[in-house]
């Protein structure tokens, strides 16, 4: 049910101005959220995080008119807050299980180069490499063989923030899947060679 002093937050909620409201919703609000995300295994970090991404839903659908007012804001902002920490979660997860299989179908490829001795798979890995270019193959290794983090291989290929670099690695694995999978014989050199497996 909205109290009176709700009814008059989402007057004010609508207004140009915005940060008086705004302020009383971290003052009355942000705690219990942040306790919410902290008690489902996120941090401070995240909880703060996910208050101002339901902040920002709550005052657009106010703004938009599509806030009915069905619940309490206290509410609004808890189920808001749950689902898009549930999302995130989902998001996190997917992550980790992607990076896991690229470093499982990666590793064999990029510690190659420490056990190959012979001319053919020189040149069948020399092909790899030339075709995934430079930058991939320095991520890669870098990654992969040398066990490199990211905030050094972030300062070592001068990337913006560590996610762009993640993505640029992730178009790297992709690269070098489909160059693997397109080409039969280059992929049966090196299992020939029990390099790939």
């Amino acid at each position: 049910m909205i109290t009176s002093q709700q009814t008059e937050l989402l007057l004010e909620l609508q207004q140009p101005d915005i940060n008086k409201p705004v302020r009383f919703l971290y003052e009355n609000y942000f705690e219990g959220i942040v306790a919410q995300v902290c008690a489902n295994g996120g941090t401070r970090e995240d909880g703060a995080d996910i208050f101002q991404e339901a902040v920002i839903i709550l005052v657009d659908k106010v703004k938009t008119g599509s806030f009915r007012g069905e619940s309490s804001i206290k509410t609004f902002l808890t189920a808001v807050a749950k689902n898009t920490w549930l999302m995130e979660l989902r998001t996190r997860s997917r992550r980790n299980i992607r990076e896991k299989n690229y470093m499982t179908n990666a590793a064999t490829i990029v510690e190659i180069s420490d056990r190959v001795h012979s001319k053919p798979a020189n040149d069948s890995l020399n092909h790899v490499f030339a075709a995934i270019g430079d930058t991939c193959k320095g991520i890669l290794m870098g990654v992969y063989y040398k066990n490199k983090s990211m905030r050094d291989l972030l300062t070592e290929f001068n990337y913006e923030n560590e996610q762009v670099l993640r993505n640029k690695k992730s178009k790297c694995m992709k690269k070098l899947k489909e160059l693997l999978s397109t080409n039969r014989e280059l992929l049966q050199n090196l299992k020939n060679l029990s390099l790939y497996e």
